[in-house]
């Protein structure tokens, strides 16, 4: 399978979340990107692939910060992220909360094919990387592959995903999954 593009969700899998699943990084000081993160931008990078990310930043609505805070968040991310040489292409976030039943927050695929269409890019050539089941099915949904990490809440999202039954490639961290990504590309 030849890899164009690369989806990745932010908080566990770039940088360190939070345990509990009802707390919420509300601010730039508190992100802490994983320090092998940057290394694996780059070679994902080196290799012409594309790299988006793709949040549900329901934090926003929920006005526990705005949207100004969400973007020093992602642009500390990316800076930190981009340091060896990498290239975040994009980045694309949902403010919404689950209710509101909007068409961008995962599960649902909109922000992957806003990214698509502005980008022109190809769902066949394209993979989703990530620790929460929100990914795993938006990936589903989309009909592209998926790798869990086991950061953030891939291990619990592991075990929910073993009990159903899914089908899916699990590895220890991002890291680990560009290396799988690139290992056959010259």
């Amino acid at each position: 399978m030849k890899i164009q593009t690369v989806f990745l969700d932010r908080d566990g899998v770039l940088n360190e979340d939070k345990e509990d699943k009802d707390e919420y990084l509300r601010s730039e000081e508190e992100i802490i990107v994983y320090p092998f993160v940057p290394e694996a931008i780059r070679k994902l990078t080196e290799k012409g692939i594309r790299i988006f990310i793709i949040s549900n930043q329901s934090g926003i609505n929920r006005r526990f910060f705005d949207e100004k805070t969400v973007e020093k968040m992602f642009q500390k991310v990316i800076t930190y992220t981009e340091s060896t040489g990498g290239k975040i292409t994009d980045y694309y976030y949902c403010p919404h909360l689950p209710e509101e039943e909007c068409s961008c927050r995962k599960p649902k695929t909109g922000m992957l094919q806003k990214a698509v269409k502005e980008y022109q890019l190809s769902l066949k050539e394209s993979i989703m990387i990530g620790d929460a089941l929100t990914d795993y099915e938006m990936a589903n949904n989309a009909g592209i592959p998926f790798i869990l990490v086991r950061t953030g809440k891939g291990k619990r999202t592991e075990e929910k995903l073993k009990e159903k039954g899914a089908k899916f490639m699990v590895v220890d961290n991002l890291e680990s999954a560009v290396s799988f990504l690139v290992k056959d590309i010259p």
